[in-house]
């Protein structure tokens, strides 16, 4: 062969190798991108972007004015790249413009090199102010949103708290309960890196988040700090265990006021006590005594039991085969009604069921909702004691017809006694007014739900008159006041101790008071727990002076009885005409920071909170 033909040769195989080396490469190009696509793609997809989660916010709970109660707010840690900086002395400027410090110890924190440093955490930061820093590219803004309380300790117990955790968050009370219309759903988002230093270039949203619906509560936060103030007073003086001060709207069943004590002196720091954060009112029960003689009494008128003019011995305390006393063994000989209800004869109403049956006397007490559990979003509600009436005793019904060998919570005693004051209705207890949309635009108006007439109008009007003659000439003639006439009834119960009958000298105290009697436009109920002191278990020296001076502060501090005639109103002072100022946007940031732009200004933060934060 010659040399030709061999080059030839050579020139073929050569050309064979490379044509095979194509197909190989072909085949590997087609393996990586047709059959192995998907294998590959999730491969490099993992390299260069992350999957992330966009957090939801959180609604807003405001009271009755739209006072917000609780807000989630957005606190940031701001660092710094410090490979990012070009000008160090401009950004420290900057920096401590917004973060309130010095720019020559920001300057100190930021040496040329590498690395990130933090320079704040738990920032507040304004619109203009995190606009600023973003567009700062050597600044790194970390979000971390938070919870915070406006009114500080007033109605910890009613609104609760809530922590965000991972995997799991903690919440309590309406935080809690309100959970479902609160919460919203996180998103989802895919980060893309570049292959240098991990840097992000932005990121593509998968799965927009949907903020959480903010609600707006029936409660007005003036009468809960003016309760919880009465209350505290009240359980220090009469060295008491506890005690609670429910108030409400017996026209539309809502919750204006729910004051529970122990109380929470301030939401900083740890509180572990987990009696704080329940709310006595909704979680606790009690044998209500004398004040469950406005139902007894109720339900005898209805069922033409008796009359006002049906007479009773109240000195017989013989019955058969056990005895029922008055208040501390009193004879008060022959009564009618209206004498024997004003002072609080035992005798009276444990005689005058007998005219019942047992049937009657439970389907009375059950329409007025005791023994259930109501529709309030509280978590934890109690449902109360009242034992189907084919378990009783020969003594269950005179016993019951008292307020004993029965248990309520403040909420079913205060909703029960609203149907008096409102001609009849048992309404149902309403604590959220409005749903707000996360634009804050009215979602949905929860309604009033009357629930079933419990007692004619008539029936209802005696039943006001007769808690009348309690204040006027009974055992509540302390609450008698020269501006508004009231009416109520007090209750002194033995607590019950399980299945070892009653604690020698534990009582419970309680009252339920209607303003005004003649068309009730509160329902205010009392109760204090262990009342300590000569006498002051009794409820005339304990939960009444309670109602009183919760009713004077009232008076004297908001709108509620502004229509009510008397002299003893409070003098509201005029505004003076003001100069139109502008003011700089502090909305939402600390006092101290606040204070500090304000300065800037040429103004000042009038009061002297330390902490805290800017809401309106």
């Amino acid at each position: 062969m010659t040399q030709q033909e061999h080059k030839i040769e050579r020139f073929r195989v050569l050309r064979l190798v490379m044509l095979l080396l194509g197909l190989v490469l072909v085949g590997r190009v087609i393996h990586i991108q047709i059959v192995r696509h998907g294998y590959y793609a999730t491969i490099a997809e993992n390299q260069w972007t992350e999957e992330t989660s966009l957090k939801a916010e959180r609604g807003n709970i405001y009271d009755r004015f739209e006072r917000p109660l609780a807000l989630s707010v957005t606190k940031w840690q701001v660092g710094v790249a410090r490979s990012f900086v070009k000008d160090v002395d401009s950004l420290s400027v900057l920096l401590a413009d917004v973060l309130g410090s010095n720019p020559q110890a920001i300057k100190k924190k930021l040496p040329t090199g590498k690395g990130h440093v933090v320079l704040g955490k738990n920032v507040i930061l304004s619109r203009e102010e995190k606009m600023k820093l973003a567009g700062q590219e050597a600044v790194t803004l970390e979000d971390m949103r938070t919870r915070v309380y406006p009114y500080g300790p007033v109605g910890a117990s009613l609104v609760g708290f809530y922590r965000h955790g991972s995997p799991k968050s903690v919440a309590t009370g309406l935080e809690l309960g309100l959970a479902g219309k609160l919460d919203g759903t996180a998103g989802k988002a895919r980060k893309i890196m570049s292959g240098r230093l991990q840097e992000e270039l932005g990121q593509v949203v998968l799965q927009r988040a949907t903020h959480g619906q903010s609600v707006v509560l029936t409660v007005d936060a003036d009468l809960q700090a003016i309760c919880e103030r009465r209350l505290g007073e009240a359980v220090s003086h009469l060295n008491a265990k506890g005690g609670s001060v429910l108030i409400t709207d017996p026209a539309t069943g809502d919750i204006l006021a729910a004051a529970s004590w122990p109380i929470l002196a301030s939401r900083q720091g740890s509180n572990g006590n987990q009696d704080l954060w329940k709310n006595r009112n909704f979680t606790h029960c009690f044998e209500p005594g004398s004040v469950f003689k406005i139902f007894s009494v109720a339900s005898l008128l209805r069922n033409g039991a008796i009359d006002t003019a049906t007479v009773f011995d109240c000195s017989d305390e013989v019955f058969d085969g056990f005895r029922i006393r008055n208040d501390d063994g009193h004879k008060y000989g022959h009564l009618s009604l209206m004498p024997a209800f004003s002072i609080s004869s035992n005798i009276y109403p444990a005689r005058a069921v007998g005219n019942l049956t047992d049937e009657e006397l439970y389907r009375d007490l059950m329409d007025f909702g005791f023994g259930q559990k109501t529709t309030l979003p509280y978590p934890g509600q109690a449902k109360g004691i009242l034992r189907n009436w084919t378990t009783w005793s020969k003594r269950s019904r005179p016993t019951i017809a008292i307020g004993q060998e029965v248990s309520v919570t403040p909420l079913q005693l205060a909703m029960a006694v609203g149907a008096v004051a409102n001609g009849g209705t048992l309404m149902a207890p309403r604590l959220v007014k409005q749903v707000l949309n996360d634009e804050g635009r009215l979602q949905e108006e929860l309604p009033v739900v009357p629930l079933r007439r419990v007692m004619s109008e008539p029936l209802a009007g005696l039943m006001r008159e007769a808690m009348a003659r309690v204040v006027k000439e009974g055992t509540a003639k302390s609450a008698r006041t020269d501006w508004i006439t009231t009416g109520g009834k007090t209750g002194t119960a033995q607590k019950f101790c399980g299945g070892n009958g009653y604690t020698p000298g534990a009582y419970v105290a309680s009252f339920a008071g209607l303003a005004p009697v003649e068309n009730p436009k509160l329902v205010i109920l009392t109760v204090i727990d262990e009342p300590g002191g000569y006498r002051q278990y009794y409820a005339a020296q304990s939960a009444l002076p309670l109602f009183s001076e919760v009713m004077r502060d009232i008076r004297l501090s908001t709108h509620w009885l502004d229509d009510v005639p008397g002299g003893s109103t409070a003098a509201l002072p005029s505004l003076e005409k003001m100069a139109t100022v502008t003011v700089p946007d502090v909305l939402h940031l600390g006092t101290a920071k606040a204070s500090y732009h304000l300065a800037r200004a040429g103004l000042e933060v009038s009061g002297n909170e330390s902490e805290g934060l800017v809401i309106q």
